[in-house]
């Protein structure tokens, strides 16, 4: 017999199906490209599936029926691999232990999510970085465009910063190790998708797009517009720069335990409309515009972008302003960097005494605003090709769509989890 759940653990359990969809596509992006057996839609499936069934047995029916529905349910999944590796090696001779062990893992790590979702990520996230670089090395000329002297000194000179900067100094009540911390990890997962991106000849439009919200949204955004890519393409840059901001929030885990919500929903439901969009639609791109995020001009011009969150948020500490300017303000630095303006809210959060409410709408405004830059960015770099006025109405109820999730999201989270505002 069902037993019904208070709304807030209903809440917390969609968020792991959310994770779970995530991690099934880092797990299958890769098969993906490389048109194996089994692609993305397959691995988000079986993930899925997987950690439903777990909330099924341990939330809804935590009987032995339940238990043997799971079993059941487990078993027959793993049949269907098997048979479909037997029909491989038949039909082409090649039985396919690549796919079918990646299959395998999104259904492990799909239950996963259930007990730790940290651990899921971290998992495939690893998986991918396996199968995506197991063939670029030996690839050694075409690496030579990704600039690794810059990549190496800029390295250098963090690595030197981390070492000598001490755990505890604080300046104006900021830890600044941490803040190093989460750049590092920030320019870390901005250089391995560029680093996929310009090793690869893979040229889908899906796979180009989703590395580009990673490794430089905006940079993306202009050269999908030159090369007059649809604009569902920036409907998905959208989705992975979200994402990328979660990092940001890290610096305030009391925030971050609340905004991954809204981000994560927004982000899902944009990942499954432009993956229906465009996964059969390919293009040729030369990738100029996206430069090596690790060399020294790239990463000056990232963190004077961030220093500016960090700058201001400092400033404004010592000031009382109503929120009204605090909203102001954090949607002029979106429209500049959605980075800068996750920095300004982490930091606003912590020194500022904002509730936690007020943080959401802050972040949620920002975020808004970076992805309106979106509209700027593409319509002055489009192909002079394509129709501007129909370019600009698709991606502009793209946009809205995504802004209205994310709105909708906030205050729903602001409801559920009962969250001041004032």
């Amino acid at each position: 017999m069902f037993q019904m759940i208070p709304i807030e653990e209903f809440y917390i359990l969609f968020l792991k199906i959310i994770i779970s969809f995530f991690c099934g596509f880092v797990i299958g992006i890769e098969r993906t490209r490389v048109e194996a057996q089994y692609g993305a839609r397959d691995h988000i499936f079986f993930s899925m599936i997987s950690t439903s069934l777990i909330i099924l047995n341990e939330v809804f029916l935590p009987t032995s029926e339940g238990f043997i529905i799971t079993v059941l349910f487990f078993g027959g999944m793993i049949i269907f691999l098997l048979i479909g590796s037997i029909h491989r090696l038949f039909r082409k001779g090649d039985i396919g232990y690549t796919s079918t062990l990646s299959m395998l893992l999104a259904m492990i790590v799909g239950a996963m999510c259930y007990y730790n979702e940290y651990l899921a990520i971290t998992i495939s996230v690893i998986f991918l970085i396996i199968l995506s670089t197991k063939k670029q090395f030996n690839k050694i000329r075409s690496l030579k465009d990704i600039e690794w002297t810059g990549t190496v000194e800029f390295i250098a000179i963090v690595v030197l910063l981390y070492i000598l900067i001490p755990d505890n100094l604080e300046i104006f009540g900021i830890g600044v190790k941490s803040i190093i911390i989460i750049f590092i990890i920030i320019l870390a997962v901005k250089y391995f998708s560029y680093f996929l991106l310009k090793s690869t000849s893979e040229r889908n439009l899906y796979y180009i797009s989703f590395l580009g919200g990673f490794a430089h949204s905006e940079a993306t955004t202009i050269e999908l517009a030159e090369a007059g890519a649809s604009s569902s393409s920036i409907w998905l840059v959208i989705q992975t720069m979200l994402i990328r901001m979660i990092i940001v929030l890290v610096i305030t885990p009391n925030l971050l335990g609340y905004a991954v919500y809204p981000i994560l929903v927004t982000s899902f439901i944009g990942l499954i409309g432009s993956f229906l969009v465009l996964r059969r639609k390919k293009t040729q791109l030369t990738l100029e515009k996206i430069e090596n995020p690790l060399s020294i001009k790239s990463a000056l011009i990232f963190a004077g972008t961030y220093l500016i969150g960090l700058v201001l948020s400092i400033v404004l500490s010592f000031f009382e302003l109503p929120f009204l300017a605090y909203y102001i303000i954090v949607f002029g630095m979106g429209l500049l960097s959605g980075g800068a303006s996750s920095l300004f809210v982490a930091l606003s959060f912590y020194k500022a005494s904002i509730s936690e409410g007020n943080a959401l709408m802050m972040l949620t405004i920002g975020l808004s605003a970076a992805i309106l830059n979106k509209i700027f960015y593409s319509t002055r770099a489009l192909d002079e090709k394509k129709n501007k006025k129909v370019y600009v109405l698709h991606l502009i109820v793209y946009i809205l769509v995504t802004i209205s999730i994310l709105i909708s999201m906030t205050w729903l989270t602001i409801l559920i989890f009962n969250i001041s505002i004032l």
